[in-house]
């Protein structure tokens, strides 16, 4: 990301640091990367999502340029609490029925590690079951869940270390957890 000026170096360190942590434990690490251009010059990045293939789990870490840069090409911005939910609900629709299972549950958190970067978990998971299945989820997601915690930060004042949504039969229920 040298060539890249602008993104948090910090956040790469600490990517580095955790991948060498998880090797030297023994965890089977792979990491990929996939970079979003600037909608207006496509030689400027301003969204990378980091997938992390940690012992078979994905976890995706979604770094910005700028906290927020993307709302407006992601047709989010300005958006109210309920418009951000309907938008969320599509996305989520659209993976459930692209993962084919039917039955289970689609869970996704978001932890937001800075102003600019955030670790995003998906997987399925069957009712009456401890049963998981990793599921991939990208920048969209980051997006629309970290517009939705800042609306809530506004709203309630408090501020929250992670954002839990569950989709089941076409209905879509979020947990906040406090800082």
């Amino acid at each position: 990301m040298n060539n890249n000026p602008g993104m948090d170096m910090e956040i790469w360190k600490q990517l580095r640091k955790k991948w060498t942590d998880l090797d030297a434990s023994g965890h089977k690490v792979k990491v990929d990367f996939k970079a979003v251009a600037d909608p207006n010059d496509n030689k400027r990045f301003i969204i990378v999502d980091v997938v992390q293939h940690i012992d078979g789990e994905l976890v995706t870490e979604t770094v910005q340029r700028n906290a927020g840069e993307a709302y407006a090409s992601l047709g989010i911005a300005g958006l109210s609490m309920e418009e951000l939910i309907v938008a969320y609900k599509k996305i989520m629709k659209q993976v459930h029925s692209q993962a084919q299972q039917r039955d289970a549950d689609l869970i996704v958190t978001m932890s937001p590690h800075s102003p600019t970067s955030g670790e995003l978990r998906g997987y399925l998971m069957k009712p009456n079951t401890s049963e998981k299945t990793s599921v991939q989820v990208n920048y969209r997601h980051y997006y629309v869940l970290n517009a939705l915690r800042e609306k809530m930060i506004e709203t309630i004042g408090e501020s929250w270390r992670q954002v839990k949504t569950v989709y089941r039969s076409d209905a879509l229920e979020f947990y906040f957890e406090y800082l």
